[in-house]
């Protein structure tokens, strides 16, 4: 079974009774990054900015905590250990060229599962809406990989409309680096509610938005919907009383201490200029109600 954590229609396989009877010892990892992509949307890729902030750890401490309560609550006799592992250098070993690789994760995780004695791992991965997301543009707004903060211009183009959504998967993986079971939650198939950005004093001006005392309110919204769509992994995972799914989430309040910092290797920069004056014209007609005049002006600066 190709270990592939993006999201998905199907049903995914979920753990069975006799396998559930043969684990004892479990451990999560978290493949999430830290970092959190940061888009504001515009009409054409003049207008469009990407940048990132930096949790700070928040997001590994977020996925173990709500992760290991929720195994806590539906196999209370399993032993959850705590591994040390170097996120950077597992993707590193469990990805090639083309991406994420069944074969080489198998290795790794079978080697992770020996050395501690484990006979199953919560991985927790980030994943994107579709393959080879290099960027984001107005017209499709594919998710880049892990967890987005988005500033999209409505179709009036008078306002923006601020989202925080993540593409997660959790996969249980047995003692031989096995996928036993897969979930996922995917945000493309999620109901995500638009804030309203000046309740978080998130503006236009990229910049601005890497202030601290901004950052610390976007994110601990991030922190928030990680939470919930950790929780909706697992939900889909099996780990749930389906008579009422909700009683059993876990619910994150965020630290007021949290340090959430602009990544310093990614400063506020514009996206690829590969619009030109018709297209973007185009664009501006099609998906504002701006007039032909305002269109002109805004597509020429």
């Amino acid at each position: 079974m190709l270990f592939l954590l993006s999201a998905c229609a199907a049903t995914p396989p979920q753990l069975t009774e006799a396998s559930k009877k043969e684990i004892k010892n479990v451990a999560i990892v978290s493949l999430v990054p830290e970092n959190v992509n940061f888009d504001r949307i515009g009409i054409s890729s003049f207008t469009s900015k990407y940048t990132e902030f930096d949790m700070g750890n928040k997001v590994t401490d977020t996925i173990q905590f709500v992760a290991k309560e929720r195994i806590a609550q539906i196999q209370p006799g399993w032993t959850v250990k705590s591994v040390e592992y170097d996120r950077a250098a597992l993707l590193v070993r469990v990805n090639f060229q083309s991406g994420y690789q069944s074969s080489r994760a198998k290795e790794a995780f079978a080697d992770v599962a020996r050395n501690y004695n484990l006979d199953a791992i919560f991985v927790v991965r980030a994943s994107a809406d579709r393959v080879d997301v290099t960027q984001v543009s107005y017209d499709n707004n594919p998710l880049r990989e892990g967890l987005s903060v988005l500033i999209k211009d409505d179709l009036s183009y008078e306002s923006a409309r601020l989202v925080f959504r993540a593409n997660l998967s959790v996969a249980v993986i047995g003692r031989n680096g096995e996928v036993m079971a897969l979930g996922a939650a995917p945000a493309k198939l999620d109901k995500t509610e638009a804030r309203e950005p000046d309740n978080y004093d998130v503006s236009d001006d990229m910049k601005h938005n890497h202030r601290p005392e901004v950052l610390k309110r976007v994110g601990a919204e991030v922190v928030i919907d990680l939470a919930r769509r950790v929780n909706l992994c697992f939900d889909t995972l099996g780990f749930v009383d389906k008579s009422n799914p909700a009683a059993q989430h876990v619910n994150v309040v965020p630290q007021a201490e949290a340090v959430i910092e602009p990544k310093k290797t990614s400063p506020a920069q514009g996206a690829p200029a590969t619009d030109s004056f018709d297209q973007c014209f185009s664009k501006c007609r099609q998906y504002t109600d701006r007039s032909k005049e305002q269109c002109f002006d805004a597509c020429k600066n």
